[in-house]
Parts: C-alpha cells; structure tokens; sequence
C-alpha cells in the first residue's frame, strides 16, 4: 500500500477511518451516522438498480442491505485499487463479497466500465438510481462526470429501443408471419467462423463512400464484401456485385433499397421480420433473429433462429455478423455517423436526389476523423458508440476504418480505403463458393401459423409462444400490466392470423 497515498486513521466514535490524498474518505466523527444522514434523502426501497461511485471501507453496505429491496442489486464502481484492497482485506466485509446483490467492478475495469456495459442483466422498467459517495466525486470529479455522462447515454439509447420496440412491434409481427414461408431458409449461423482470416469490408452508405468506393472495384475475389441495403445501389452503380446484403428494419420502405436490384449471386442476410417484399427480392437468403418473438416458436419446432444483436442501425447487425464469421481484418466504408460534406447518404441510394438541409436545428455538432466540426444527431452518436464497444469487446480483430470522413475515431485504426486493401487483400478465397455450401435448404414444412392460431386461442402457457407474442406486440400494455390492452393484442394477434 503507498503509504504517502492512503492513511489509516480512527474516527472520534472509534470506527476505522482512511485518508486517501490527505482527505478523510468518511467522516471523522461518526461514518455510520454519516452514511445515514447521506442515504436518508434516496428513495432506495423503490430502485432496482444502483450504481455507487465509491466505496472505500464500505460504510455504506449497512445501509444499502437495510433499505433495499431483497430483488435490488448494487454496482459498485471503485476506482482505486488500493483502497478496495483495505475493504476487502477486513474480514468482517467477506460476508458481502460474497452477496450476490453486489457487484465490485474494480481499478481500470471500473474506468472502462461503460465500455461494454450496456444494461446487461436490467429489465425495461428497472429503476435505477445513479450514487457517488462526496469523498470519491472529489478524489475524482472528472471521472465521475465521464461515467455518469456514459450511464445517461446507455439510458437513453435503452429509451430509444424501447419506443421503437412499441412502434414497430406490430409490423414486426405481421411481416414475421408473411415470411413463415421463408421457414426452411438457413440461418445466418451456418456462416458463423467459415471465413476465419478472410478479410471484410463493410460497406454502408454514407456520404464519404463516393470518395473511395473506386478503390473496392476487382476485389470481390481478395476480400468479403458485405454490404448493407442502402449500400447496395452505390456498389452496382460502381461495378461492384457484394457478396451479402445485410437487412434488418421491417419497413416497406427501407426493402425498397433492395427491391429491383438485388442480383442473382449476391445472398441476402436478414433479420426474419423484414418487409416480405424485401425477402422476396433475393433468390438465397441466410435468416437471423433479434431475439424477440417468433423465436420461440421456432424453438417450438426444433428450428432455432440465430440471434444477432441489431442495435438501432443495421450497420450494427453488420458488424457483428462480421465478427462472428471469424473475419478479419474488418474494414469499414462509408461508415459517417455523419453527415459528411454536408450530405446524407452517397449517390444512387433511392435518396439520391431528396432535398437535405444541411443546417437543421435536429442536428448536433461533433469532431470527424480531419478534426472539423460537421452535422450528426444523437441516434448516430450512440450507433457509433456502439461500434467503438463492440470493437473494444474483440481484441483478437483488426478493425480498420477506411471511411475517409465522419466521425467514427475511437478503437480503430484509421486509414485510407486504398492502403487497408492493399494492406489485407491478399490471396484470393473462395467466398462465394463458401456462401454456397453453406446454404442448405432444411427439410419440411412446419405448421407455424396453425400452431400460433392455437395458442392465441387457448391463452396456453405450455411452451413459450403466448409470452414471446406478447412481448413482441403488446410490451407496452405488458409494463403497464393492462390487462385489457393484452387481451385486445391477443385479438389483434389472432384477426392477423
């Protein structure tokens, strides 16, 4: 232990006290009353969550098991090491290293802890409560501001999913069961690891890519091109066949990307409740799952979808399949987050000649790869936060940014597409070749609409397909506990059916 760093000392009422920098970490009279006095203005019986910025000698620990609910957990951020290590080595406190309601997230893992953290284990309507014990904000108040700013953001990009879960869930469902026919295709799993060292480039529309998507012309031999739907028009303008196109928003609309223009040899890759119309625009598909309904009913069935995390964009969805089939390096381009060059998306999307106003007030500001201020919006902040935790996530992946704009910086290397594909692109692999064996039709035909018609009928909880439909197309009502609005969903569900 640095001693010129932490000292112990003794409280006026006898308890332990420590000095962390010259500063008394509890108080040095009574730590007790002051954990008391401090806690006394939270409403601690009504969170479900806590996340406590300091810890020290664990006064608080008292308290925290008094007042909150037994279903309540605690995670606590303790930033210093050395200072954990005196909690922990006082015999007195192994009880509550060993209750599961705590959590310790120690040192640099603590510093680093959003970046991978996103509410894992939290439930939608979860409480939360955010702590900082004053001794620690003071230590640290710039670390605490930067995880309190990372804490807001995970919240509101949760808020976010949320409300496009209640506005879309209804089409999700609808389109789901136009697509049952679809039933036999792969899923996106057979794919998983068949392509481990073959570098892929990611391509997305952003405006950026008319600066460089020359340099992907002749590759389709060297490297995976995975493109998704909005960046299929640009590569054919361009000459350029991907090999998969990544979908995965249910509306009509966005299968308009594809629909017309979807070539015979380039396989789609979509999320099951796309727009019918975009499915059907593809001659061979790998199927994913989100993770929502109908997933159990395919489970029910001995069909079990492959879930990928799309997190509000489906360049997300890209990204993480691109991981999963054992790629790499990953090169991304015309991946923005931005409105580069004050425009929005690259020639020959289907927004090719919209009107776009560069100066909005929906748009914020933020710093791109040249260091210029240039026009975003929250929602494409935290999709590229999301990039940069996921590639924080998988150190064993080069990841290369080659957009040549936008704001994507963090946790990537960044170059210029024309030297990461002379960098990667090496030997020529049998991509297309590898897509092909992997694509293998399943035998038979399930009867899923008459199974699910059954169990709306009946309300029968035997396997899980009432609960996955419900929180599908009636989540809302679900948090509410409305129990008309369930039932009018079930109704809804069946006049679909």
């Amino acid at each position: 232990m640095p001693a010129d760093r932490l000292r112990i000392t003794t409280s006026r009422s006898g308890h332990t006290n420590v000095e962390v920098d010259g500063l008394p970490y509890h108080s040095a009279y009574d730590p007790d009353g002051e954990c008391r006095k401090f806690y006394s203005a939270l409403p601690l019986e009504k969170v479900d969550v806590v996340l406590h910025f300091g810890w020290g000698l664990g006064y608080s620990s008292e308290v925290l098991r008094k007042r909150l609910k037994p279903s309540a957990r605690v995670i606590v951020l303790e930033p210093d090491q050395e200072l954990f290590k005196l909690f922990s080595a006082d015999t007195k406190n192994a009880f509550l290293l060993k209750d599961q309601r705590f959590q310790f997230i120690i040192g640099d893992q603590a510093c680093r802890f959003f970046d991978t953290w996103g509410l894992d284990h939290c439930q939608e309507n979860d409480s939360f409560l955010w702590v900082e014990w004053p001794a620690a904000a003071r230590l640290q108040p710039d670390l605490a501001d930067r995880l309190k700013a990372s804490f807001r953001t995970r919240l509101r990009d949760t808020a976010a999913n949320l409300l496009t879960h209640f506005k879309n869930g209804t089409t999700y469902f609808t389109n789901a069961i136009a697509n049952f026919r679809y039933s036999s295709d792969p899923v996106a799993g057979r794919l998983f690891n068949k392509f481990a060292g073959v570098p892929l480039v990611l391509v997305s529309a952003g405006p950026s890519l008319d600066r460089n998507i020359r340099y992907l012309a002749g590759l389709e031999s060297r490297c995976f091109i995975l493109a998704v739907d909005t960046a299929l028009r640009p590569l054919l303008a361009a000459g350029i066949v991907p090999h998969a196109v990544v979908m995965a928003d249910p509306s009509a609309l966005n299968a308009s990307h594809i629909i017309g223009a979807m070539p015979p040899e380039t396989f789609l890759i979509a999320e099951q409740a796309v727009d019918p119309a975009g499915m059907a625009a593809a001659r061979k598909r790998f199927l994913f799952s989100v993770g929502v309904f109908p997933d159990s009913l395919f489970r029910e069935f001995d069909r079990p979808r492959t879930p990928i995390e799309v997190w509000g964009s489906v360049a997300t969805a890209a990204l993480n399949l691109a991981c999963s089939f054992g790629c790499d390096p990953i090169i991304m381009a015309g991946q923005d987050f931005a409105y580069s060059w004050d425009r929005d998306y690259a020639s020959h999307t289907i927004y090719h000649n919209d009107f776009f106003e560069p100066d909005s007030p929906r748009f914020v500001r933020a710093p791109d790869v040249w260091g210029r201020m240039v026009p975003t919006t929250e929602n494409m902040i935290a999709y590229r936060d999301y990039f940069v935790r996921r590639f924080r996530a998988t150190p064993g992946i080069r990841f290369i940014n080659a957009t040549e704009g936008g704001i994507l910086t963090e946790g990537v290397e960044l170059l210029p597409l024309r030297d990461a594909v002379h960098q990667a692109c090496g030997p020529r692999f049998p991509i297309r070749q590898t897509l092909e064996a992997c694509h293998r039709i399943q035998p038979g035909t399930p009867d899923l609409k008459g199974h699910l018609q059954l169990v709306l009928s009946s309300r029968s909880t035997r396997c899980g397909c009432l609960g996955g439909f419900l929180e599908l197309a009636a989540k809302e009502a679900l948090l509410k506990g409305d129990g008309a609005g369930i039932e009018s969903a079930v109704g809804w569900g069946l006049s679909e059916l």
